[in-house]
Parts: structure tokens; sequence; C-alpha cells
């Protein structure tokens, strides 16, 4: 007698469900992979938002600490488009104000007390008087940082000269203020330290759904004015 030999193997309905749980598992893999991409790229332009906050935040400080006479300024028109449209000086507040000049501004940009910027002052920012002469060279000159709420960018400008940005590309500054009290002295009757707080708010350029990363500092002049 002949014996039959019976040959394992799947069904049809085992195929079946394999390749199911097969698809599940591949949709949850790839769905995670994207998530983590996704996520990878949001903490890269996070850093890269906070790296330029840092940088411009570290650059103003350093230079408005060791300077004087501090001048909140605002310009009531646009005047600049980068670093290929420079300031006209005609239109320029800051081109008639003598390096011993000095400003207070302790309401910044929010002059109408509703907490908005104030639309008037598309330009705003602060000038001041370096502590030396190793960036104004004769010193006869003041430096300005100025944010240009058309751009949504930081400047940075010495004297009449054109103003050069300190943030990068991929970061739009949505908002900036300059706050400045004291800066009078004690000649003028003020018996506080001459002080800056710089307000920054930035968010990455060009994101559907941007996350907006404030960040605030307050200078004192190191130069004693009391």
């Amino acid at each position: 007698m002949k014996s039959i030999r019976k040959t394992a193997g799947f069904t049809l309905i085992e195929m079946i469900v394999s390749l199911a749980l097969f698809s599940v598992v591949v949709t949850i893999s790839v769905g995670s992979l994207l998530i983590l991409i996704a996520s990878n790229r949001q903490l890269q332009d996070e850093q890269a938002v906070l790296a330029n906050l840092s940088f411009a935040l570290d650059s103003m400080t350093r230079e408005i600490r060791t300077g004087s006479a501090y001048v909140a300024t605002s310009w009531t028109s646009q005047t600049v488009g980068g670093p290929d449209n420079p300031y006209n000086p005609a239109n320029n507040l800051d081109a008639t104000v003598s390096l011993t000049d000095v400003r207070d501004d302790s309401d910044g940009r929010r002059r109408d007390g509703s907490g908005e910027p104030f639309q008037e002052g598309v330009v705003h920012g602060i000038s001041f008087v370096e502590g030396g002469d190793s960036i104004t060279g004769s010193g006869n000159d003041r430096i300005i940082y100025f944010h240009d709420a058309n751009d949504s960018t930081l400047y940075r400008r010495i004297g009449n000269g054109i103003p050069q940005r300190i943030t990068s590309d991929g970061v739009e500054i949505v908002d900036a203020d300059f706050f400045v009290t004291g800066s009078a002295g004690l000649d003028a009757g003020e018996d506080t330290q001459p002080s800056v707080t710089i307000y920054l708010e930035a968010q990455v350029a060009g994101a559907s759904n941007p996350k907006t990363y404030p960040v605030q500092t307050t200078v004192v002049q190191r130069t004693l004015d009391l």
C-alpha cells in the first residue's frame, strides 16, 4: 500500500491575515518615522530661531552696555529696503542727532496704551555713542540698532552707512521694541542709571503655522551716570 504524505502550507485566509497585519505594522512605522522627521525639523527651526535671537541680543547688549547717550528712535516713513537701499539722510531722524543728545522712551512703540505696536513708526530702534572708537573710527558717528517691520528684520547701522541685517534669512523678527529710561542723567535731574530694555519676538520665516519665540533683556549703562 502506498502511503499518502500531506504537505503543510498556508491557507488563503492565513495569507490575507498576515498581509493585513504586515500592512498595519508598516503604516504605523512609516507614520512614526514621518512624525520623527517633522519633530526633528521643528527642533532645528527652533534652534535656528533661538540661535539668531541669542546672537542678536548678545551683539546689541554688548555694545549698548558700554555705550552712552541713548536715543530712542522711530521713523514715520519707510526709508530702508535692505543693504541695497540705504537710508536717505533727509528722512533719517538720527542724521540730525548729535553725540550729546539723549531721548527717553519708556513706552516704546506702544504709545497709545493698547498694547499693539505703534503703527505710525514702521522703523523703531535705538542709537547710542560707542564706548570707544574701534567701530565708528573717528568716534563722530552713532551706532543704531533698529527693527524694520516691513521685512521683519533687525538691522545695525554705523553713522550714515548702509544698514546690515543681524539676523539670518530663515528667521523673521515679527516684533521688536526698545524702552529707554534715565538717559538724561543726573545733570538733567534724573537719579536713575541709564538703561535700555529690549523686547524681541521671532519666528521661522515662511512657516505655515509658525511658533513665536519672545525674549526680553534689560541693559544698564556700564559707565556710572548718577
